[in-house]
């Protein structure tokens, strides 16, 4: 059986509030959180990446990684999800599915984005997403179905509600770690003394 492409799309054009300086330029082992997300959607080499920024951060981009700059960003995250909904549709028309992940969770790895692949071809459920810390979040894949849906998002809620609106099309992989992610200065100087 020939498996289709997955794309990754990263979000990172957040505003970083509570942090108050870009998160995606922070540093966790020698690599900024937003190079170190980027190289790891590349590791994958599942399908092409897609980096959704705010306009204040630039980076090359190659045949497999394209860069999104949302304008609107400062209307919540569901602006993010639908430009690179929307790129992805234009782009890459054959992709069936994505996984939309952030750059604040340092411990995503290749192998969860596997195992979220894996997940949804053993399940067939259009939405797989990960188990931490007592909620289900990012990453997540998102089946092409589901694709309208995300394209329809308003706020800075993100996708969370499809995750919890209808159950049974959800998926879960465990990811324990997934519940460490950066949202403020004591967050960022817990991370770098593990």
């Amino acid at each position: 059986m020939k498996s289709t492409p997955t794309a990754v799309l990263i979000l990172a054009a957040g505003a970083s509030r509570r942090l108050g300086k870009p998160k995606q330029q922070l540093v966790f082992h020698d690599q900024t959180l937003l190079h170190r997300i980027i190289a790891t959607a590349a590791d994958l080499n599942a399908g092409p990446v897609l980096v959704v920024l705010n306009g204040e951060t630039m980076l090359p981009e190659s045949e497999t990684i394209k860069t999104i700059v949302n304008h609107q960003w400062q209307e919540g995250m569901s602006t993010s999800i639908r430009c690179g909904i929307e790129m992805l549709q234009k782009t890459f028309p054959s992709i069936e599915t994505v996984i939309i992940t952030v750059c604040d969770q340092p411990y995503v790895s290749v192998d969860l984005f596997q195992e979220l692949i894996d997940t949804y071809r053993q399940t067939k459920k259009p939405i797989i997403a990960c188990s931490y810390a007592d909620t289900i979040g990012t990453p997540v894949l998102f089946h092409q179905s589901i694709f309208q849906e995300l394209q329809e998002l308003s706020g800075d809620k993100g996708a969370r509600h499809l995750l919890n609106k209808d159950k049974h099309r959800v998926g879960l992989v465990n990811f324990p770690l997934g519940a460490i992610d950066i949202d403020t200065e004591e967050d960022y100087e817990r991370l770098i003394k593990q």
